[in-house]
């Protein structure tokens, strides 16, 4: 699965739009990658 498939899948089981989708998934791998920087040091 690819990041477009997971955006549709998220968009679709939510009923969000795949903007909203996109901007959810940004944010959590962004919360993801700096919590892992700060624990991996």
């Amino acid at each position: 699965m690819n990041k477009g498939e997971l955006i549709d899948r998220i968009a679709n089981d939510t009923g969000i739009t795949k903007t909203q989708a996109n901007d959810a998934l940004d944010a959590f791998t962004k919360a993801v990658t700096d919590t892992l920087k700060k624990v991996v040091k």
